[in-house]
C-alpha cells in the first residue's frame, strides 16, 4: 500500500514556504504521492450542507474562511510542486467537476501531466456546496449527468490519435479542436470521489478507481462493499482500479494500527492529513 500526503496549501498555516519544504520533504523521505483539495470559492454563508459524512452537517457561517484561508488554488498549487519535485505523484483530491469548464479544464491537467512527467492523477466529484457554483456563475441542476459528459469530453480530448477531436454532447458541443499536448501515457487515471450511490456507481462506470474522504476503517469497509456491487453489476474490470482511502494523523501508535487495518481492506493508496481536515 502507497502512502500519499495532503499539501498543506489551504487554512492558517497556508504559506508558500511551508508548502515547499513540506513538499521537498516528502518527495525525500520517499512518500509516493502529494495531493491537493479543491474550493475555488469560500462564501461566507453555506445552506448547503456537508454530505461526506455519514449524515449531513450544517456549515456555520464564516467557518470556511476561518479555517479554509488562506486557500491556494489546486491547480496553481500542484503546477507550482511538479516544478520543484521530481518524482513523487500528483493528485487532486477531489476537483469539482460542475465549477470548471471541461475543455479548459482537460488542456490545464493535460498540460500538467506532461510537463511533470506523467505523475499526475485526477480525482474529482461533482461537489456539494451549491453556492460555490453560484458564485462561478455555473450551472447546478442535472450535476451528475454534467459531470458525466465532463469526463467524457477530458477522454475525447486527451485520448486518440487524430490531431483534432470534435464532441457533440447534450451540454457540450464543439467542432475540430487540436488536442495537443496530450497526458505523457495518452490519458490521466480519474479517480471518482463521492459516498452516494450514485457516485459509487460513477467509479464503477467510468473510473480507474474510487477515491474516499476521511473516514475511520468500519465505514470505508462498508462503502468498499457496496462499490464491490456497483462494480460487479457494471462489470469493471478487478485490475487497473484504485482505491484511495484517507485518514487524518493523530499519533504514531494509532496510525500503525490504522495502516494495517487499510492495508487489510486492500486500499491501495492511504491519503494522510496531518493536522486539520481540509475536506469540508
Amino acid at each position: 500500500m502507497e502512502l500519499g500526503l495532503v499539501l498543506p496549501h489551504s487554512g492558517p498555516t497556508a504559506a508558500p514556504e511551508f508548502i515547499r519544504d513540506f513538499a521537498l520533504t516528502a518527495e525525500e523521505a520517499g512518500i509516493h504521492g502529494l495531493w491537493a483539495v479543491d474550493h475555488l470559492v469560500l462564501p461566507r454563508h453555506v445552506a448547503s450542507p456537508y454530505v461526506l459524512g455519514r449524515r449531513p452537517v450544517p456549515v456555520a457561517a464564516g467557518w470556511l474562511a476561518e479555517h479554509l484561508s488562506p486557500n491556494y488554488e489546486l491547480m496553481t498549487t500542484l503546477s507550482w510542486v511538479a516544478g520543484m519535485t521530481r518524482t513523487i505523484s500528483l493528485g487532486t483530491s477531489v476537483s469539482v467537476l460542475p465549477i470548471r469548464n471541461p475543455v479548459a479544464n482537460a488542456r490545464q491537467l493535460a498540460s500538467l501531466d506532461a510537463l511533470s512527467g506523467g505523475r499526475l492523477w485526477y480525482g474529482a466529484g461533482v461537489g456539494w456546496m451549491r453556492e460555490e457554483a453560484d458564485v462561478m456563475g455555473l450551472p447546478w441542476d442535472r450535476r451528475g449527468a454534467r459531470s458525466d459528459e465532463h469526463i467524457a469530453v477530458l477522454r475525447a480530448l486527451w485520448s486518440g490519435d487524430d490531431r483534432y477531436v470534435e464532441f457533440h454532447g447534450s451540454f457540450y458541443d464543439f467542432d475540430q479542436v487540436d488536442r495537443c499536448p496530450q497526458p505523457v501515457g495518452g490519458t490521466i487515471p480519474i479517480l471518482i470521489g463521492g459516498h452516494s450511490e450514485a457516485a459509487l456507481n460513477r467509479a464503477a462506470r467510468l473510473g480507474d478507481g474510487w477515491i474516499a474522504a476521511p473516514m475511520p476503517p468500519q465505514r470505508l469497509s462498508e462503502l468498499l462493499s457496496r462499490l464491490r456491487v456497483h462494480r460487479e453489476c457494471e462489470g469493471t474490470p478487478a485490475t487497473d482500479f484504485r482505491v484511495v482511502a484517507a485518514t487524518n494523523f493523530t499519533d504514531f501508535d494509532t496510525f500503525g494500527r490504522s495502516i494495517a487495518t487499510y492495508r487489510e481492506l486492500a486500499v491501495d493508496h492511504l491519503q494522510v492529513l496531518l493536522g486539520l481536515d481540509l475536506r469540508i
